[in-house]
């Protein structure tokens, strides 16, 4: 274990263990945000329970979610949720299969007309007998619940893809994470209008921290204790966008970087 990862560990356990409470005593919760680069994966894993993963990476580097849960000692995680069909979010099933199995699959059932891949995701999806979620969707796996709260329903093809993301409310016990995949744009809008509770423990930084989401309203609402940004270096998007940083500088959110600190650990008590 790296020094770095030590470090978050504990800050993790400092600012969330004595404050939340499990739903069965002396269960815990790991939080992996993996470092794919450009990219988004995070594995939710209750040790002997659950192991959830939201998005998978991309192409170049999705095998480090592979590796990640192989370093968990799991050989099949129970479900995995796509949130809308970028490459840099599915891309890494294809390292991951047949390596890793998944009981179940989840996505927002949307398309994308550049190839990218996606053919190969709708065979995978196939393959899985994959399902679609839609808001008011609700997942339970251990002690584990994922409501969905975006989108209404499953976009249309002329409907933006990043703005079509499920937006997944975790929550384990008394701790909430907020997971926000790339929405952006006028769906932000849109979903801040049609969400009442937005109150989150930890947040997961919508569209890696670009200048089209995280809107000063979104971080009012949600006032997580810990912010998440998932992105590459030097990245063709700019991301994260000064202004976003800036944004929960001002609101005193502390941020917690991939591109900076590899994967990111937290341990959820």
């Amino acid at each position: 274990m790296t020094l770095v990862r030590l470090i978050i560990i504990l800050f993790a356990i400092v600012l969330f263990g004595p404050a939340k409470a499990t739903a069965a005593s002396g269960e815990t919760l790991s939080i992996h945000v993996v470092d794919v680069g450009q990219g988004d994966a995070m594995i939710l894993h209750q040790p002997g329970v659950c192991t959830a993963l939201i998005d998978a990476g991309g192409l170049l580097f999705g095998h480090r979610v592979t590796e990640k849960l192989q370093e968990l000692g799991l050989s099949e995680i129970d479900l995995a949720i796509i949130s809308h069909p970028h490459l840099d979010h599915f891309g890494g099933l294809f390292d991951l299969l047949p390596r890793v199995g998944i009981k179940e699959l989840y996505d927002n059932g949307g398309s994308n007309p550049v190839p990218d891949y996606f053919d190969d995701y709708l065979a995978l999806r196939s393959s899985l007998q994959g399902k679609t979620l839609r808001r008011g969707d609700r997942l339970t796996c251990g002690d584990l619940e994922l409501a969905v709260l975006h989108p209404e329903k499953p976009p249309q093809p002329q409907d933006d893809i990043n703005g079509s993301s499920l937006v997944l409310l975790v929550t384990f016990g008394d701790f909430r994470l907020l997971h926000l995949g790339d929405l952006s744009g006028a769906a932000e809008r849109t979903f801040l209008d049609r969400t009442d509770d937005l109150r989150a423990d930890l947040l997961k930084i919508a569209h890696h921290g670009a200048a089209d989401a995280t809107a000063p309203e979104l971080l009012a609402r949600s006032r997580p204790d810990l912010a998440v940004i998932s992105c590459g270096p030097d990245n063709r998007i700019g991301a994260p966008a000064e202004q976003v940083l800036q944004r929960l500088q001002a609101a005193g959110i502390p941020v917690r970087r991939t591109d900076r600190e590899g994967t990111i650990s937290l341990t959820i008590r």
